[in-house]
């Protein structure tokens, strides 16, 4: 989604045309579901997948010849024998797909002012008519609607645009893409933009090194914290946002846990990592795990139970970190772990909220880093 919302402004400012589809609606079985993405660039790649198979090719052949001059189109597709997968299996569902292609230098800077409220941790949603029988108000209009008061772009009625503001509580609270229809003379595509959690990795050896890779491809911002400056690199760690280098202990310490902050402590010691979950045990973090034999997290618990750490705090720590799938190697054991965090983060934006803790899933024994 980031790489698609960072590719449209450069499209409008070089005088381009691609055309951004998108999933909006969904009933029954369907491959995706709404704010599913694909863009489509000028020279015929694609960014992103409305779910493949026969309705993302006719969708892109669609949104190609709209490319060539056409306007923006709400397509509807029935999953039926016409729109089966290619192995046959049909899902039976519907689908609309609305085909946008942002032209205006107004455009490209809504785009460029939602990624850096995104970057600002401000959520938002942004609402676009794919619909309308309203005068005034034309298909493919656009609007933002941010929870820091900011409100960029037009519906095109003042009506419609007190509705759907009305509405975009409910849906930032749901975190769910939905499409708003008023009295039936315009459908408004709402699209929850909450802010990336970040993935505070605490160790650049093997393991995190792994985690880097699947937490940026699983749209976590990637923070490495490491005091070996050959480990904690750009040419090692290129999915990296950001890389600190410095005593352990210290910059976690410095660095601003919020509850959006995911953290996972594999470093190469013991010692290591006793330091680095005191600097953090007691941070507004949504995630701590802590890796290593179950001896190892009681002499760390024990340790930090002693200079006065609460139980309750520990408590909160997944230890040993990761999913029990009997993982061996480097690679399963990031996938582990990578499945607890998506488990924590899709548990948290299931109910809207950042504070509850769903049930603990049984953890793996596994080395250290």
């Amino acid at each position: 989604m980031r790489e698609i919302y960072q590719k449209i402004p450069k499209l409008i400012e070089s005088s381009q045309v691609g055309a951004y589809c998108t999933v909006v609606e969904t009933k029954g079985s369907t491959p995706q579901k709404p704010g599913s993405k694909l863009l489509i660039l000028p020279d015929l790649r694609n960014v992103g997948t409305l779910g493949g198979g026969c309705v993302e090719a006719e969708a892109r052949r669609q949104a190609i010849g709209l490319m060539q001059g056409g306007v923006p189109r709400l397509l509807e597709f029935q999953l039926d024998s016409d729109y089966g997968w290619d192995d046959g299996l049909i899902c039976g569902g519907n689908m609309k797909i609305f085909i946008d292609l942002p032209k205006t230098g107004t455009e490209a800077e809504m785009f460029e002012r939602l990624q850096s409220l995104n970057e600002e941790q401000v959520p938002l949603v942004c609402a676009t008519v794919v619909s309308s029988e309203k005068e005034g108000v034309e298909v493919g209009m656009k609007m933002i609607f941010a929870t820091n008061g900011e409100r960029i772009g037009t519906l095109g009625d003042s009506a419609l645009e007190t509705a759907v503001e009305e509405k975009t509580p409910e849906v930032l609270e749901d975190n769910r893409a939905v499409l708003f229809q008023e009295n039936e003379t315009a459908g408004v595509f709402l699209e929850p933009l909450q802010p990336r959690p970040t993935l505070l990795v605490a160790g650049a050896g093997h393991v995190g090194q792994a985690l880097c890779h699947l937490g940026s491809w699983l749209d976590f911002d990637i923070v490495i914290v490491d005091d070996r400056a050959d480990f904690a690199s750009a040419e090692r760690l290129p999915e990296a946002d950001k890389i600190i280098v410095g005593d352990i202990e210290t910059e976690l310490r410095n660095y601003p846990i919020t509850p959006l902050t995911y953290v996972v402590i594999v470093t190469r010691g013991h010692q290591h990592d006793e330091s680095a979950l005191h600097a953090v045990v007691e941070s507004d973090a949504r995630y701590i795990g802590l890796i290593g034999s179950r001896r190892k997290i009681k002499l760390i618990f024990d340790d930090l139970l002693e200079i006065g750490i609460p139980k309750e705090r520990l408590q909160r720590v997944y230890a040993p970190v990761g999913l029990n799938i009997n993982s061996k190697t480097v690679p399963e054991i990031a996938v582990s772990i990578a499945s607890q965090l998506i488990q924590i983060r899709n548990a948290a934006e299931s109910i809207g909220t950042f504070d509850a803790q769903p049930e603990r899933m049984p953890t793996i024994k596994v080395a250290g880093a």
